[in-house]
């Protein structure tokens, strides 16, 4: 009986202490509706391109929960001059996708959406329209001395921790969290921020904006 005992203590003391030292962004992996880890850019004579990647929830909608979540890279054309159908052909992890670019409804771009996620430091993409090809290196806008995502969620959290607590209830964040690297939003002098918001059911948001070298809040939302 006292084995018994001392093993149930050492099996709940376990659990304790796995659950203590988990990372922030474990701990928050199931409230995460995107992350959005990556960013690929490229430029020629005839456009320029932007490609986002990393895992998002279906449908994406803004409501506080974070539902299940699908792998994207979506791809964003912007023709220097002209318009066409365009299409593309990509190389993704050493798989190679192909389709279509569709007219966005109101700006002069194009995007397509994949379903796969990159993990490489470049994406090689061709365009084709009219029957002409160009292909594009995207390389990473990530560089070494930047921080990963699992560090601004850490930064994240204790800088709003006064105020996620008020979504904790019966050990559930009511609560679903967005990480984004991001363009430069403050300035013209361009470079990447992470992006960190936890929003509520009922639309409140609280976020950090992080500048993922110095790690320092640029600007915060609480």
């Amino acid at each position: 009986m006292k084995k018994t005992g001392v093993l149930i203590f050492a099996i709940i003391a376990c659990v304790l202490f796995f659950a203590a030292c988990s990372t922030p962004m474990e701990k928050y992996e199931a409230y995460i509706s995107e992350l959005r880890d990556n960013v690929f850019t490229a430029e020629s004579v005839n456009y320029s391109v932007q490609i986002i990647t990393g895992k998002r929830e279906e449908p994406f909608v803004m409501d506080g929960h974070a539902g299940a979540v699908r792998e994207f890279t979506v791809i964003t054309l912007n023709p220097k001059a002209g318009e066409g159908k365009y299409s593309y052909r990509v190389t993704i992890n050493g798989s190679e996708f192909a389709g279509k670019f569709l007219p966005h409804p109101f700006a002069k771009t194009y995007s397509a959406d994949i379903e796969a996620r990159s993990f490489d430091s470049e994406i090689l993409l061709s365009i084709t329209v009219n029957g002409n090809s160009e292909t594009l290196t995207a390389k990473s806008v990530k560089t070494d001395n930047m921080i990963p995502a699992a560090k601004a969620v850490e930064i994240a959290e204790k800088r709003l921790k006064h105020r996620i607590d008020d979504f904790w209830a019966n050990g559930t964040l009511n609560a679903e969290i967005y990480v984004r690297l991001i363009s430069n939003p403050i300035d013209n002098s361009g470079g990447y921020y992470w992006y960190v918001a936890f929003i509520g059911a009922g639309q409140t948001i609280y976020a950090v904006l992080i500048e993922p070298v110095s790690m320092q809040v640029a600007a915060i939302r609480d």
